[in-house]
Order: structure tokens, then C-alpha cells, then sequence
């Protein structure tokens, strides 16, 4: 039988280049692991000299790993404001509502806060009443910091509108006007999320046969929108 030829000594050369890929992957995901919020450069750096070090040279575009509030969607994020914004204006409105003098409705498109007009208005004018001047601000102070649009439609019952005012497109659009102004100037709202609608007679919420059904749809509707307008809050 012919000897056995003489074995080489130390490692074949395989199994070093084995072992330095087992370390190097252990100590990549021992980073992964240990990292609960990722900086992006530094993973950056890491994951290109593990590529390096794999013989790997294409460059390729690497995301940092989600954070947990990268996790909640920002449709869930602009929902949460809603509903807590919704708290506090129940809250606001509580007393006004028990007068019959505001609403506050969930739509679909948002949360619609209806004011009689009789009580935001002086008799056959679009000058605010002091008492809802404070209202007014308190709203501006709770929807100042919300990035949403704000729409503000005024409203008027079937009656022709005062003398000064050409017909009932002008007095609603008015009442509008002088409603955004009050938040822009007084409540510190940004104007740029805001936008005024003269809607007139033709959107009763009533019978405009009846004093109380005129007096329900001459009124302005404050819509704090789910439309978020970017850099606007």
C-alpha cells in the first residue's frame, strides 16, 4: 500500500476565508440588533465597508431603519389630531350648543361647527358681537397649530338682505370674510389655510317658511377640514 502523502500544515486556505464572513455576519447583525433608532449615515458607512470587505462595489441607496413613530402612518397621525381636537371643541361648544347657538357635526370631509348668525353678527350688519369675538378666539386658539384647511361658509335664510348689501350672495360672502379676518388678525390663524364661501340662501338646513327655520339657515359654518395643507399651520 502506498503511504498516505504528507498532510500541509495549518488551515486549508477556505476555511479562513469562511470564518472571517461568519465574523463579519455576526458582528453585521449584532449591530442591527443593538441599535434601537438607526443613524442613517453611520449605517451607511457600515453597510458599505461590510460590502467592501464581501468584495461587493455596487453602490446602492440604503433607508434607515423605520423608528416607531416612522411606523404610524400619517393618516393615523392626522386622525389622532382630529379626534382630540373634536374633544375640545365639544368641550368649547358645550354651553353655545345647549343655547341652540352652535353644532358641532362629523363629516366625512371633517368636523363642521354651524353658528347662528344672530348671535356672531349685529342686527343687519356683518360686525361681530363682543360675546362672539371670545368664542371665535377660543376656536382660533385650539386650530391655530393644525396644519388643516379651513373653510368658512357664510349662510343666509331666503329674506332679502339688508339695504347695503346688493342681495344675499354679498351679505353671506361678508359674514364669511369678516370671520376669517377675525382669526387671521385676532386669532393668529395663518390665512394661507384659510378660504371664505358666499353660499347665500341656496344650502338651507330648515323650512325658510318659519321664523325659527330662517333663523337655523342664516348662519356661518366653520369646516376644520382632513385636507392638511403642507406648511401652512
Amino acid at each position: 500500500m502506498a503511504d498516505c502523502p504528507p498532510c500541509k500544515k495549518g488551515a486549508p486556505g477556505w476555511l479562513l476565508t469562511f470564518g472571517d464572513l461568519m465574523s463579519l455576519l455576526l458582528t453585521f447583525f449584532i449591530l442591527l440588533v443593538s441599535m434601537s433608532t438607526v443613524d442613517k449615515t453611520r449605517f451607511k458607512e457600515a453597510a458599505g465597508s461590510l460590502r467592501d470587505a464581501f468584495g461587493v462595489q455596487r453602490v446602492e441607496l440604503i433607508n434607515a431603519l423605520p423608528s416607531g413613530e416612522d411606523i404610524i402612518s400619517m393618516e393615523f397621525q392626522q386622525d389622532l389630531i382630529l379626534v382630540r381636537l373634536k374633544e375640545k371643541l365639544e368641550v368649547l361648544l358645550a354651553k353655545n350648543s345647549d343655547q341652540g347657538e352652535a353644532e358641532l357635526l362629523e363629516t366625512e370631509a371633517g368636523f363642521l361647527i354651524p353658528l347662528a348668525g344672530d348671535a356672531l353678527f349685529q342686527p343687519e350688519s356683518h360686525v361681530l358681537r363682543p360675546e362672539a369675538k371670545s368664542l371665535l378666539l377660543q376656536i382660533a386658539n385650539l386650530v391655530s397649530d393644525t396644519p388643516n384647511l379651513i373653510r368658512v361658509e357664510g349662510h343666509t335664510s331666503i329674506q332679502p338682505p339688508p339695504r347695503k348689501y346688493a342681495n344675499n350672495w354679498e351679505l353671506s360672502a361678508a359674514e364669511a370674510a369678516a370671520i376669517v379676518q377675525f382669526l387671521a388678525t385676532e386669532g393668529g390663524v395663518n390665512p394661507g389655510k384659510m378660504q371664505v364661501r358666499g353660499m347665500a340662501q341656496f344650502a338651507p338646513r330648515d323650512d325658510n317658511s318659519t321664523e325659527k327655520g330662517r333663523k337655523r339657515n342664516h348662519r356661518v359654518e366653520i369646516m376644520i377640514s382632513r385636507e392638511v395643507i403642507a406648511g401652512r399651520s
